[in-house]
């Protein structure tokens, strides 16, 4: 079965939320803590907590107010918008993206409001236009400097969406302010400050998503996401909650779905070089289509549920010489009409050759022996982005790896760039499908306030199976300005 094609199906599964519940709460007590399958190395201190720092020149102060503005111009071109085997959309594409972050703290109590609007247009094809709009709070509340708890709830609108759907949904963005474990602190606009307010560098930027199974199907999601994290002696552990409604324009090509997950992490140092880490998801997904038809009746509240799960356990070590090791090693599975799942393995490398110049590397495996019946709207979850989107239904051996590097060329310019290449080998079938993708992207810090970026982004789809292969070339270059 090809990561392609992708039918439709709703059936009926005999696990429930609390069942589901139980099993994720009994996992997170036998591996220790579990959520993504990457090392997060513990902290050996207590970060300092307090109001907010002092930004001159970094926030616009309104009372005990900050208020972080930005605005953000692009320029596109692709020569394959949804990564098309078959006639591809070749487009320029023109865009500006608003944004506000207002933040206000006592020490204790935080709370993060923000939005923004991305409003995109392809003047030689209209009807690819985008205007997503994205609005949320954050409520933190820290009684101890060890001790904090975050309520958040999301508003996003999706033009463009995803015709297979994640089956263990990835963590909706928090803004608002972060210490460090080595005392700076990353403010709301991604400037990072050090204890005394001087700046000392900005967040990296992130490289953009390539998909291969991208649709027009307007969807609007309500998140709201509930979590705790408690440092301990030289170790942390962290427990996060969430439920998302996606509702689509048109549910026949996909039907709405209510996501509920639960998250968690953890990680312990066992001696001064070796840490312990853990983390792992579970996800019930209840999809409905208020346009289901069966051979003896028609039902407007037709509904199906699924479950997923992916937990991995490992060993991190902090950095030795130049160079900082991990491996782990887990389990994921899913029950959709029929059971699937298999063992993840993996580990990274990352070196440091000089201070401003990091390379790092990666391998993932996900094995999936599916016994599931019919398709699934939803898709397996793997350790790498990737081009491909596999369905949950199909027995696959997906071996990734990645490159990645940074480097801080001057005060003013950096480059990052990645590289990755999946392979997928279908069991019991000559079905092979490789995906190459690689980004770089290349920031020059016009002023303390402007940001220039320049991104160019290859993606491709290599199958044995005859109109499966495609590929993707994407150039963007962006203004973002920090009031």
């Amino acid at each position: 079965m090809s990561s392609l094609k992708h039918p439709m199906h709703r059936g009926t599964s005999s696990r429930t939320w609390s069942h589901a519940l139980r099993v994720a709460l009994g996992a997170l007590l036998l591996i220790g803590w579990v959520s993504t399958g990457y090392a997060q190395e513990p902290p050996l201190s207590v970060p300092k907590s307090g109001v907010l720092p002092a930004t001159p020149g970094d926030a616009l102060a309104m009372g005990d107010w900050l208020f972080y503005p930005t605005v953000k111009t692009y320029t596109q071109y692709t020569d394959n918008l949804f990564q098309s085997v078959l006639s591809p959309v070749s487009v320029w594409g023109f865009g500006i993206k608003p944004g506000l972050i207002a933040e206000w703290s006592n020490g204790i109590h935080t709370t993060t409001l923000y939005g923004n609007v991305d409003a995109r247009t392809y003047p030689s094809a209209t009807q690819y236009d985008v205007l997503d709009p994205q609005a949320g709070f954050v409520q933190k509340y820290s009684p101890l400097p060890d001790l904090t708890f975050r309520v958040q709830g999301d508003y996003t609108h999706q033009t463009l969406t995803s015709t297979l759907i994640n089956a263990i949904p990835g963590a909706i963005a928090s803004p608002g302010t972060i210490v460090l474990s080595n005392g700076n602190t990353v403010l709301p606009n991604g400037l990072i400050i050090s204890p005394t307010g001087v700046v000392v560098g900005q967040v990296t930027p992130t490289a953009t998503a390539a998909n291969s199974t991208i649709q027009i199907n307007p969807s609007n999601t309500l998140t709201g996401t509930a979590s705790v994290e408690k440092i301990l002696n030289r170790g942390f552990i962290g427990l996060s909650g969430s439920i998302a409604q996606t509702t689509y324009e048109n549910t026949n090509v996909t039907p709405d779905y209510t996501v509920k997950s639960l998250t968690g992490n953890g990680a312990v140092w066992l001696s001064p070089l070796l840490y312990a880490y853990a983390n792992g998801s579970f996800a019930s997904n209840a999809t409905s289509n208020s346009n289901t038809t069966t051979t003896t009746t028609t039902n407007s509240n037709v509904s199906a549920t699924s479950t997923a799960y992916r937990v991995v356990g490992g060993i991190g070590t902090r950095q030795i010489g130049l160079f900082r090791a991990s491996a782990y090693y887990g389990h994921q599975g899913s029950n959709d009409q029929g059971t699937a799942g298999g063992e993840v393995y993996g580990g990274s490398l990352k070196y440091y050759p000089t201070p401003i110049w990091t390379i790092g590397i990666g391998v993932d495996e996900t094995v999936n022996i599916s016994q599931q019946t019919g398709n699934s709207i939803f898709a397996l979850n793997t350790g790498t982005q990737t081009a491909l989107v596999i369905p949950l239904g199909a027995s696959t051996r997906t071996t990734a790896t990645s490159l990645n590097s940074s480097y801080q060329i001057s005060q003013q310019w950096s480059a990052t760039g990645s590289f990755g290449f999946t392979y997928v080998a279908y069991i019991n079938s000559p079905e092979v499908e490789n995906s190459w993708l690689a980004d770089v992207i290349l920031q020059y810090q016009m002023w303390r306030n402007m940001t220039l970026n320049w991104e160019y982004r290859y993606s491709s789809i290599v199958s044995n199976v005859p109109l499966n292969s495609s590929k993707s070339n994407f150039v963007a270059m962006s203004a973002l300005y920090k009031f």
